[in-house]
């Protein structure tokens, strides 16, 4: 079952409602009936982005195909208990609700699977080449290494999100594929600076100082000043 036969049957189960209602029904009850579908449609809505997403990222390689028995079920369900009538609030809220647990599952394991695939994506690029670059080059790479760790922390994704990570990690990719790692001496001073307990300014010396700043590091370098 693909993801638009399942908003199609939301659409069925109205357009049956609105029938029903207009035929059998005075117009408090066909309110009613209307209001109902018009809810299960929203709920079926939510459905499909997921399942949308689901696909995307299942394109990406990044997760599975979606699991939809679920809602065939809750389908089945529901045109059983509509045959003889218009269902009842409760039949309705029960649809509704089967529509939203399946939605809130899809959405945690969209929400997982994107993440990790897309922190792993991150995490292979060669970002220690960035202070090779040319100064521009190197504000718009860290720029963009920005928007893509904000991106794969996103609590809300959208399909337009993944085209907007994909399109940015290739272009952050491209601009460091052919440049060359920083040399040894600059990784070593970083790794030194990043170690706790944290080296006091005496323990850095005026070529470290200058090396940083050859290649423009000094901008992420803070001093903080400590005891009395």
């Amino acid at each position: 079952m693909t993801n638009v036969s399942v908003y199609d049957k939301a659409v069925q189960l109205q357009n049956r409602a609105r029938q029903i209602a207009a035929g059998a029904v005075g117009e408090k009850e066909a309110a009613r009936v209307l209001s109902r579908t018009k809810e299960l449609r929203a709920a079926l809505a939510e459905l499909r982005n997921q399942v949308e997403l689901t696909h995307a990222l299942a394109a990406l390689e990044a997760t599975g195909k979606p699991d939809l028995a679920g809602i065939d079920t809750a389908r089945t369900a529901f045109e059983r208990k509509a045959r003889n009538g218009l269902p009842s609030d409760t039949v309705f809220n029960t649809a509704r609700r089967k529509v939203q647990e399946l939605t809130d599952r899809l959405k945690g394991d969209n929400s997982e699977a994107w993440s990790s695939w897309a922190t792993a994506r991150i995490t292979g690029l060669p970002l220690v080449r960035i202070p090779m670059l040319s100064s521009a080059e190197r504000e718009a790479a860290r720029g963009r290494e920005k928007e893509l760790r904000q991106a794969a922390a996103a609590k809300s994704l959208s399909k337009a999100d993944i085209t907007l990570f994909t399109s940015t990690y290739a272009i952050l990719a491209e601009s460091l594929h052919d440049k060359s790692d920083p040399p040894n001496e600059l990784l070593d001073l970083l790794e030194r600076l990043e170690k706790r307990p944290s080296p006091t300014l005496r323990d850095i010396t005026d070529t470290d100082i200058a090396l940083l700043r050859e290649f423009e590091m000094d901008l992420h370098i803070t001093l903080q000043r400590t005891g009395a």
